[in-house]
């Protein structure tokens, strides 16, 4: 409700109080309703009203971020490696902290501090090896699982199903290139032994945990459900060396799946619900 409409509602009951319309009791209740729903909203200064009427501290605040983020991003390369950590890590605990603040008085933007700030842990470790010339099969790799495990707590802690769902995914790219090294040969038949029992632990443990951990149950099936498809996704993408007959085997899998969603359906939606 717009601030226009609160107060010619504000307005109607000063008006009843008046006439006696309405018992006085009632009238409080509606006008303390209406006033503190006013003041809820106004908390966020971040409105198109606020920006048209001018507030000179949104507007500073707005040039202070771009500013920074230009400078940031003109001078990074040219900072001692500890310069750059530090910066780094200032921005992360600015972008996931704001986050955890709005997550649940402005969702939206909680939302998208946490997702900026994701893929800026991604980018600045991606930056730092390259501008030092790390080695990329070593540092790429605990770049991942860094990420990954950050994502998955953060996500757990402000109650991000998607967020978390980022981290295990991951952790499960990590995964598949130790896999890609250990066993590069390795055929179709093997890769559903390495990915299958992935995907079996995960849904057990969606069912285990939803009556006692409040906000992974549903994230630990989705992942569940998308470890069913790896073994024929690694062979695709990572390996390149498939038979041809995989995409009838990728079909059968996928109306597997949907069938046995389909059959269990009051079962699984009972665990994400939660």
């Amino acid at each position: 409700m717009n601030m226009e409409k609160r107060d010619i509602i504000l307005r109607e009951i000063q008006y009843w109080r008046r006439t006696k319309l309405l018992p006085e009791q009632y009238c409080d209740f509606l006008t303390n309703l209406y006033e503190d729903e006013g003041k809820v909203k106004s908390e966020n200064p971040i409105t198109l009203q606020n920006l048209q009427q001018g507030n000179i501290k949104i507007w500073l605040f707005a040039f202070g971020i771009i500013s920074l983020i230009l400078l940031i991003g003109f001078y990074f390369s040219v900072f001692p490696w500890g310069l750059q950590l530090a910066t780094a890590l200032s921005v992360l605990i600015i972008c996931y902290g704001y986050a955890s603040l709005w997550r649940d008085r402005m969702p939206a933007i909680g939302l998208s501090l946490a997702g900026i700030g994701s893929l800026l842990m991604l980018g600045f470790g991606l930056w730092m090896i390259s501008l030092h010339s790390l080695s990329p099969q070593v540092w790429i790799p605990i770049l991942v699982g860094a990420c990954g495990l950050v994502w998955i707590m953060l996500g757990f802690k402000l109650r991000i199903g998607l967020l978390q769902f980022s981290g295990y995914g991951a952790l499960s790219l990590l995964y598949a290139g130790f896999a890609g090294r250990l066993r590069p040969e390795a055929g179709l038949w093997e890769l559903q032994l390495l990915w299958l029992p992935l995907c079996v632990l995960m849904i057990w443990l969606s069912w285990l945990l939803y009556h006692r951990v409040k906000g992974v149950s549903g994230v630990y099936f989705a992942v569940g459900v998308a470890l069913w498809l790896m073994p024929e996704i690694d062979s695709l993408l990572l390996r390149h060396n498939y038979p041809q007959w995989i995409s009838l085997l990728l079909i059968g899998k996928i109306a597997a799946e949907l069938a046995m969603l389909f059959l269990f359906r009051k079962k699984w939606i009972a665990w994400v619900a939660t």
